[in-house]
């Protein structure tokens, strides 16, 4: 990938299929915006070029160099695509004025701005973009991974009357009616269709429609949507997420939208009925004092999460999949079928559920004491004995979900901002939005994209997509050093070559040098023969072949004290003499398997780690880009 340094880029070099303009301020906001594009407007053969303004000369010249190493972050992610990525900072008084006069410059097919006010207000770049640019460039606002505000262009099809979004009533005429300069124009809202030439995919977009936020304070989740149909239907202005999605012709062909709407809620409901419950909107909205932004808890990709108190005093975590098209609705689903068939002291279980016209909620206990990697990060420093308690109680809910359950589970997020601790530290797994049915059949399953935590992804999945137990092994090894070291997984502020925990320690640990990974806070007495084990145990989880690692079952033999510590590691090295190699081929070097992929995210990791149950899809990178980095 291509990042453009000079303050213009030449327009002869763009000679691509369309040109996608993104205005963004380098920070995090910045990053959403810049990865919803890529991800859900750019495609094959098209080059994306992102644009900050500057007030000053001098400002443009310090953000030049920030640019460059802000969209590094994503070269991967466009080889693999094949879209050019470009960067331009300018000097301007106005971004509106800039971006209409890039826009106009490289005829852009589409531009991408950001809001970060759910207000009108708001709106002022994205309205004054529509307003001087022709009708054949789309203007799209985002907000917080949902269209916000659109004007399509005249290449989009028109949206079929069976397939519209969620209309909440009240809707006025001057709603519906977006001005221009010259007249009223009434934009046509997005059909996901096979046949439209610019797809802008399900998964982030919650209201296929031009739509704007609601303007109370403290309410983030509750939407005003403008149709921009010739046509409003007032049939349709009731119809929630789950109605839109099940409408999709190729799902139940034979089935009208009440029948889909039925089987839906039916669904959801046959997994709820005995062990969970459905909650009204109106009463999580009260426990969260209206999702106020002070009890934000957590955040990640396609969610947030807030922390609520019932009207009994329970308090509890709320998550809000910010995400509702057809493939959202049918993740939220599998997650709630697989969290509810659960039940072990161990795993967070689900209090419940709601669904209420474009918010997939669940619910969840709130843990007194967050996250472990909260406890290792804070102030209060964790004892060893209370460390060892958290690694054999994770590695019990493990063995829960790969061995005792009737169907397996691979969990594939497993990570210490996942793991709950309760007032006795009792840990407990959390956040099952990765999770998959495991296979009895098969040793492993092939998936095309990647997805999970940047320093707990086992290589054989990060390089070919190979998922098993495995791959949650590797994870709770990642945990085990985190628990005997205190360190983050992955840290630009390490010294050169310790920025990866992993890539850190196991040259220690072979060396027998493991004492010098003991965390130096640790206060108290440190029993010398669970420290060995947790030690042996992390280095055989970490073992970068898959067959070379032990099953989850055999580490906690280890770590409950069932097997001696020179016996176990003998039983396992004969089971591993009877095993064939791998047939993968690895990178000889290990710090640029682990680092050329984690350090990409590094910046993420405070955002995204935010002690509770939060989602996280950091990057997803499809197999055949994996399987690149090996050459």
């Amino acid at each position: 990938m291509a990042v453009e340094r000079s303050k213009n880029v030449d327009i002869m070099n763009l000679n691509h299929k369309n040109i996608v303009l993104v205005g963004i301020k380098i920070d995090e906001s910045g990053k959403e915006i810049l990865q919803w594009t890529l991800e859900e407007v750019a495609e094959h053969g098209d080059c994306v070029v992102v644009i900050h303004v500057c007030l000053t000369s001098r400002c443009t010249l310090q953000n030049k160099l920030s640019l460059d190493r802000y969209l590094e972050l994503y070269s991967e992610f466009c080889s693999t695509k094949k879209i050019k990525l470009e960067g331009e900072v300018l000097k301007g008084n106005s971004v509106e004025e800039v971006l209409v006069k890039q826009a106009k410059r490289y005829n852009a097919i589409s531009i991408v701005v950001g809001v970060k006010h759910q207000s009108k207000l708001s709106l002022k770049v994205a309205e004054g973009c529509a307003k001087e640019l022709p009708p054949t460039t789309d203007v799209l606002a985002i907000y917080r991974g949902n269209i916000f505000f659109r004007r399509s262009n005249y290449y989009q099809p028109p949206l079929a009357q069976n397939t519209s979004s969620e209309i909440y009533d009240g809707l006025s005429d001057k709603d519906i009616e977006l001005k221009t300069e010259e007249s009223t124009v009434k934009s046509r809202v997005l059909e996901i269709t096979s046949q439209e030439k610019r797809r802008v995919s399900g998964r982030s977009l919650s209201l296929p429609s031009v739509e704007v936020m609601d303007q109370k304070p403290g309410w983030p989740l509750l939407r005003t949507t403008t149709l921009a149909t010739p046509v409003v239907q007032h049939h349709t202005r009731n119809v929630s997420v789950v109605n839109w999605v099940m409408s999709f012709p190729e799902r139940f062909p034979h089935q009208n939208l009440t029948s889909q709407q039925s089987f839906c809620d039916s669904q959801l409901k046959d997994i709820l009925k005995e062990i969970n419950k459905w909650f009204s909107y109106d009463v999580l909205k009260t426990a969260t004092s209206d999702f106020s932004s002070e009890n934000i808890i957590g955040k990640g990709g396609y969610n947030e999460v807030y922390k609520g108190v019932l009207e009994d005093g329970e308090e509890v975590a709320v998550k809000i999949l910010k995400s509702s098209g057809k493939e959202a609705v049918k993740d939220f689903i599998e997650e709630v079928r697989i969290i509810s068939s659960l039940s072990h002291q161990n795993i967070s279980p689900l209090i419940g559920i709601c669904v209420q016209y474009n918010d997939l909620i669940s619910v969840y206990n709130l843990s007194s004491k967050g996250s472990l990697e909260e406890a290792l990060q804070g102030k209060h420093v964790l004892g060893w004995e209370e460390r060892f308690k958290i690694a054999v109680g994770l590695g019990e809910a493990l063995d829960y979900l790969h061995n005792q359950c009737s169907n397996p589970v691979i969990h594939r997020d497993v990570k210490s901002s996942n793991v709950l601790l309760s007032d006795e530290f009792e840990p407990q797994l959390s956040d099952f939005g990765l999770s998959i049915w495991g296979s009895k059949s098969c040793e492993y399953t092939i998936e095309r994209d990647v997805v999970g935590t940047f320093g707990y992804l086992a290589p054989e999945y990060f390089m070919y997509g190979k998922v098993s137990d495995k791959v949650d092994v590797y994870a709770f090894g990642v945990v085990l050093l985190e628990l005997i070291s205190g360190r983050i997984t992955i840290s630009s502020d390490s010294p050169r070559g310790q920025e990866s925990l992993v890539m850190w320690a196991i040259p220690m640990i072979e060396k027998g040098d493991a004492k010098e990974l003991l965390d130096p806070n640790i206060s108290g007495s440190l029993d010398e023969a669970q420290f060995q084990k947790t030690v042996v145990a992390a280095k055989y989880c970490l073992k970068r072949e898959a067959t070379h690692r032990p099953n989850i079952r055999e580490i906690l033999k280890l770590l409950r004290g069932e097997d001696e510590v020179e016996k176990w590691v003998n039983k396992v090295e004969e089971d591993k003499d009877c095993l064939d190699d791998d047939d993968e081929v690895y990178p000889n070097s290990n710090k640029e398997l682990h680092l050329s992929l984690a350090m990409l995210d590094v910046e993420d990791n405070d955002s995204d780690s935010v002690g509770s149950l939060e989602k996280s899809n950091h990057s997803i990178f499809s197999s055949s880009s994996s399987q690149e980095l090996q050459s």
